[in-house]
């Protein structure tokens, strides 16, 4: 599943609340915005007059449109890595995966490990964390480009426990 397929499946307030922690990082509020402009066709003096709400929504907006796919991953990613910190470290150390906090230090492609130590992984996440946190990680970390596990994406799957349940109504 892409991050922007992602972001149509989670609610308003979990759109926000991620947003919030990706522009932790300086340069991801610039990002946003850009993609607002260039996504919706917006300029950036009619943007700054819209009220607060009406900004917000075009903000997911943009975070669900294929268009975006780059800024949405770009956008999940410095999300996660803020506010699941101790989800991603337990995923990547039960993994095997050279890591420094919650960065992965492989260059390049992200080879897979070997299935049992996948199931293992994914099993100590959903036994140490909320289901739809874990669940919402491994499929971002399925969609990064540099990440082609058949495994984690067959149990993605195949696991109940592991799909993103649609709350975008809410």
């Amino acid at each position: 599943m892409k991050a922007h397929e992602l972001f149509r499946l989670l609610s308003s307030a979990e759109v926000a609340a991620l947003v919030r922690s990706a522009c932790e990082d300086d340069e991801v509020p610039d990002k946003i915005a850009g993609g607002v402009l260039t996504y919706q066709s917006l300029t950036l003096k009619r943007l700054a007059k819209l009220p607060e709400e009406t900004r917000k929504a075009y903000v997911r907006r943009t975070l669900r449109d294929k268009r975006a796919a780059e800024l949405s991953i770009y956008v999940l990613s410095a999300a996660l890595v803020r506010s699941r910190r101790p989800l991603i470290e337990a995923f990547l150390e039960a993994a095997g995966l050279p890591h420094e906090g919650a960065h992965v230090t492989v260059e390049g492609a992200i080879a897979q490990p070997p299935p049992k130590k996948i199931e293992t992984a994914v099993e100590a996440l959903l036994g140490s964390f909320p289901a739809r946190d874990a669940a919402l990680y491994l499929h971002a970390f399925t969609a990064q480009p540099d990440v082609r596990w058949p495994a984690l994406e067959a149990r993605l799957a195949s696991d109940p426990r592991l799909q993103v349940e649609d709350l975008s109504a809410s």
